[in-house]
């Protein structure tokens, strides 16, 4: 499974203070019916969040949703948005790139601090955040990836607790997309840890696997 947990992750965090800036609807031929619609569903879906009580899992979701999905069939473009922008060094992005080579962004937010990792030649893309409620990210999470815009068919492939002295509770969901007989599927997976302890409350991942 081409997915990072934090089931069992301890990291001394390393947060700056860096704006990202929006970027424009991904283009793609292949998808692109099929994506006009989900932009849209995306679209409603944060809409309605935004009179929600928890900004922080909102900001969390923006974050994942606009970047992590809205590029995951061209990750080389996102990559290229976020080219000139500020980074984490390398010593400070490889916890977030579960030590593989790649980059990683800090993503300031007035509701909290996230990061946004892709490793290199990899179909993945993740978002971190240092704090986050897991009941409200896990909601948000399941409204946007539990329905999928038609050809695709969304299928809940994981559903899984475990528990740590660092990390509490830690709860990891995954959904996939894909049209019927695929053999490449786009995978949405979230990990949330609810202890006041762990580096990471909040991980949220897009994967394209086989």
């Amino acid at each position: 499974m081409i997915f990072y947990s934090i089931a069992n992750l301890s990291l001394v965090c390393y947060f700056g203070f860096f704006r990202l800036k929006p970027s424009k609807v991904l283009q793609n031929q292949f998808m692109r019916p099929a994506y006009f619609v989900f932009f849209a569903l995306v679209a409603s879906h944060i809409g309605a969040f935004a009179a929600a009580d928890d900004p922080q899992a909102n900001s969390f979701i923006n974050i994942y949703t606009s970047t992590c999905i809205k590029h995951l069939s061209n990750l080389d473009e996102l990559r290229s948005k976020l080219h000139a922008l500020p980074k984490l060094p390398p010593e400070k992005a490889t916890a977030f790139l579960n030590g593989a080579p790649g980059n990683a962004w800090p993503v300031p937010d007035k509701f909290g601090t996230f990061v946004i990792a892709i490793p290199d030649n990899k179909n993945l893309c993740s978002v971190y955040a240092r704090r986050l409620d897991s009941i409200s990210a896990e909601e948000r999470f399941a409204k946007i990836v539990s329905k999928s815009p038609a050809p695709l068919i969304a299928r809940a492939v994981q559903d899984t607790r475990s528990s740590t002295q660092k990390n509490g509770q830690t709860h990891t969901v995954s959904y996939e997309w894909a049209v019927p007989n695929a053999q490449r599927k786009m995978l949405f997976t979230l990990t949330t840890a609810n202890s006041e302890s762990a580096d990471i409350q909040g991980l949220a991942t897009a994967a394209y696997v086989q």
